[in-house]
Order: structure tokens, then C-alpha cells, then sequence
């Protein structure tokens, strides 16, 4: 049977031990919600609509842009940079809008320019803008 006194001393040594616990797990929490907050930073400051595959698709129209005072009406593009394409739309909750044109390619309209997917073009090529003929 315990006495008084080791009833006290074991309590107290119990409390004090819960202490450092207790601010030890808090000090956890803090650290784990510091790093949340830093990861929903970095998220709401991240651009989702710049990639590398939109910036090349961009410079293409550009290009286009400079020489014909206006932006093309297509480019070429492979099957990866198609595939990038629906998961950028996708991303960006962005109308995806793909067509089956009467030669048979597959089209996808991408701001003010369609992108048509081409077999013969490597995976990840884009082709230089052009207008229909």
C-alpha cells in the first residue's frame, strides 16, 4: 500500500512528466501546421497555367503573331504534348473541346488556335503555327 507522501510525489512526478508531454506533442502540432500552411502557400502561389508545354505553345503563337499580325489558326502537335494538353484543360477546369476534322486528324481547340495531332511528328514535338490552306 502506498503512503501519503509517495501518493504526492508519484502524482506530482506524473504531472510535471505530463507537462513536457503535453508540450512536446503541442510543439509537434505547431510544426506540423507550420508546414501545412507553408504547403498551401506554395500552392496558391504557384502559376498552374504556365507549364513548359503551354510556354512552347505560346512562343509558337508569338512567332506567328509578330510576322502576321494576328494569332494562327493551327499547330501541330505530338501525342505527349496532346496528352499534356487534355490534362492542362482538365487542371484548369478549362472547356476541352476535341473535333474529328473531315482528313480524318483529331483537333483541340487551345485559346485561339487549334492543335491538331499528328502521328508523324514525334512524341514530343511541336510544329511551327500556320494557317489552313
Amino acid at each position: 500500500m502506498l503512503s501519503r507522501r509517495e501518493l504526492i510525489a508519484g502524482g506530482a512526478a506524473a504531472h510535471f512528466a505530463g507537462g513536457n508531454a503535453a508540450a512536446a506533442q503541442n510543439e509537434r502540432e505547431l510544426k506540423e501546421l507550420r508546414d501545412d500552411v507553408q504547403r498551401i502557400q506554395s500552392i496558391l502561389t504557384a502559376n498552374p497555367v504556365t507549364t513548359p508545354t503551354v510556354t512552347a505553345l505560346r512562343e509558337r503563337q508569338r512567332q506567328f503573331f509578330r510576322l502576321n499580325q494576328r494569332f494562327p489558326e493551327c499547330i501541330d502537335v505530338g501525342i505527349r504534348v496532346w496528352e499534356s494538353m487534355q490534362d492542362w484543360h482538365i487542371r484548369n477546369l478549362r472547356p476541352l473541346n476535341i473535333n474529328r476534322a473531315g482528313d480524318g486528324l483529331w483537333q483541340m481547340d487551345f485559346l485561339m488556335t487549334v492543335l491538331v495531332l499528328k502521328h508523324a511528328l514525334g512524341e514530343n514535338e511541336i510544329s511551327q503555327a500556320y494557317d489552313r490552306a
